[in-house]
């Protein structure tokens, strides 16, 4: 069977994967910034250490010790929703590509390609490729990345505005992940409660 749609992206936090341990060392660093921040580890490959920098911070070893301790402990507690691999084999099997398309820093890729690497074609993170999603320039990288046009792409993730609205304004198609039942009215229609979903809507094409 010959289907329209010839790739699925997924978001990565909050629809393929989840960190059971949040500590948000990047965040707390933001906050306690003590000058606009003139670059952002969204959009740029900035590590820890660069990140005080940014934020104009001068922190002892033991400050720094203390971070790098809670960023180790949230990526070893990233782990894959449950249906997560089963859904990617299955579109493997189907002669789907897959990839993941995710804003987030650098070290947050590191459990991502650790997991679940061989299940995904094609990586486009915004620290990468320099532009955030809902921008339309993320979701061009994106297409370019899989060499596809935006109407062979579909796009899932847990974000209304920049997984939903960001795809379907670049011309892609889109499901809004609503893991926790909170859509709003209007978005049911569009929404799946886990990434099977996706499997249905391509049944559908």
């Amino acid at each position: 069977m010959q289907y329209q749609i010839k790739a699925v992206a997924f978001d990565a936090f909050g629809t393929l994967v989840e960190i059971h341990d949040k500590r948000r060392p990047y965040a707390r660093l933001a906050k306690a910034a003590t000058r606009p921040l003139a670059r952002s580890p969204m959009c740029e490959a900035i590590d820890l250490d660069a990140m005080a920098q940014l934020c104009g911070l001068t922190l002892g070893a033991s400050e720094m010790d203390t971070l790098q301790a809670d960023l180790q402990a949230e990526l070893a507690s990233t782990e894959p929703y449950p249906e997560t691999k089963e859904v990617l084999e299955e579109l493997k099997r189907l002669g789907l590509r897959t990839a993941v398309a995710s804003n987030l820093a650098l070290p947050y890729a590191r459990p991502i390609e650790d997991k679940l690497g061989y299940l995904l074609d094609v990586s486009c993170m915004s620290f990468k490729v320099g532009f955030v999603k809902p921008d339309a320039g993320f979701y061009a990288e994106l297409c370019r990345r899989l060499n596809l046009l935006p109407c062979e792409v579909l796009m899932i993730g847990d974000t209304w505005r920049c997984d939903y609205e960001g795809a379907t304004v670049a011309g892609l198609h889109a499901i809004h992940l609503d893991r926790r039942g909170k859509a709003e009215e209007g978005q049911h229609h569009v929404s799946t409660i886990d990434l099977r979903g996706v499997l249905s809507y391509i049944e559908r094409q």
